[in-house]
């Protein structure tokens, strides 16, 4: 890089870094007035919501990146136009393709931020505040339902009533069928516990149903095989728009292996591998906004259309994807078309500059 594209990209990525702080401020303040309604629920106290709001803080970092890479570029691309810093650099040479390459440098380092932190910092900050207020306020790990959850191994399905704080299930059902669908045991635990290869079961009574009626035997334990591990654990406790990529093509083996849905978690792995990307389109629409048919108008309203645009693409993204899972649109269609859309924009606005 030139000394002018390093300056346009220190330029880009101030204002960027200025409008994620102000977006991330507003958000935080919104998402303190809902928590503080329900301080005094259980042991949730004010020192509990502002941990789990900094916990929270790289979901909303995550979430705020593309909106806010659009408008600092905007920002900064047009504050350098206002001062006719643009002009100068365009005198002295630089083309519109060398100011775009500065605007692209800044989109790569973006997208490996949005990497980093959707992969690396924001699943396992987002589970820890999950837990913190989950515990605050019922003394359990959260679970998927007030009513648990449930699990299923081919011809097993399995309920757990709650998850405790240290990893283990308590209440625990386990219902086994045969191949004609017909319910033959039915095992009860009251508590579970992985010792690194299989589950222990503690506080067991079995039901056995057959032809002659049903026995039933107690003992105080038992090991239970289950695909279902520690580490697919989180996948079941956490959304699935928060977990790593890692974890979802796990967790989406498991369920293919039990004949279960997977267009949820499918669409939460396509949205996380088009989040990057995302923002680098993001970033790619300010140039248009500076040199095309707005160029002439104020920084203001530049700002302004430009987060009419970043938000406009957020809804759209956003409404599209749950239109696909709802009408079965396959996922990596769903989570990326709103990107590529916005990208031939892009494109094109840039070819109309030249």
């Amino acid at each position: 890089m030139t000394i002018l594209q390093r300056y346009i990209a220190q330029a880009i990525l101030t204002s960027t870094g200025l409008v994620l702080l102000v977006l991330l401020g507003l958000y935080t303040f919104m998402d303190f007035i809902v928590e503080i309604e329900d301080v005094g629920k259980g042991q949730y106290q004010l020192t509990d919501v502002l941990a789990y709001l900094a916990l929270s803080m790289p979901k909303r970092i995550y979430e705020l990146l593309p909106i806010a890479a659009l408008l600092g570029s905007v920002l900064g691309l047009g504050n350098m136009a206002s001062q006719s810093e643009l002009v100068v650099m365009r005198a002295a040479g630089i083309s519109i393709e060398g100011i775009n390459k500065a605007v692209m440098f800044v989109a790569i380092g973006l997208m490996l931020l949005a990497l980093f932190v959707g992969e690396v910092i924001r699943p396992p900050a987002e589970q820890s505040a999950r837990e913190l207020q989950s515990m605050a306020q019922t003394g359990t790990v959260g679970s998927r339902s007030d009513n648990g959850f449930w699990t299923r191994d081919g011809t097993h399905f399995n309920h757990i009533d709650r998850i405790l704080p240290d990893g283990r299930f308590a209440g625990v059902s386990i219902y086994v069928f045969d191949d004609q669908n017909r319910l033959r045991v039915v095992t009860k635990a009251k508590e579970a516990s992985y010792d690194g290869e299989q589950w222990i079961l503690s506080g067991v009574t079995q039901s056995n149903l057959d032809k002659e009626g049903v026995s039933v035997k107690a003992v105080e334990y038992a090991k239970w095989r289950s695909q279902l591990n520690p580490g697919l654990l989180n996948v079941v406790v956490v959304p699935p728009e928060f977990l790593p990529v890692w974890s979802l093509i796990e967790y989406i083996r498991y369920l293919k292996i039990n004949h279960q849905s997977v267009g949820q978690y499918q669409m939460a792995f396509w949205m996380k591998v088009m989040m990057p990307l995302s923002s680098a389109v993001m970033v790619f629409l300010a140039v248009p906004f500076v040199f095309g048919p707005l160029r002439s108008t104020p920084i203001g309203a530049r700002i302004l259309v430009g987060a009419l645009v970043g938000i406009g693409f957020h809804l759209f993204n956003q409404s599209f994807q749950h239109i696909g899972l709802v009408f079965g649109v396959l996922p990596w269609l769903a989570a990326s078309l709103p990107t590529f859309l916005f990208a031939v924009v892009g494109y094109y606005w840039m070819n109309k500059i030249e």
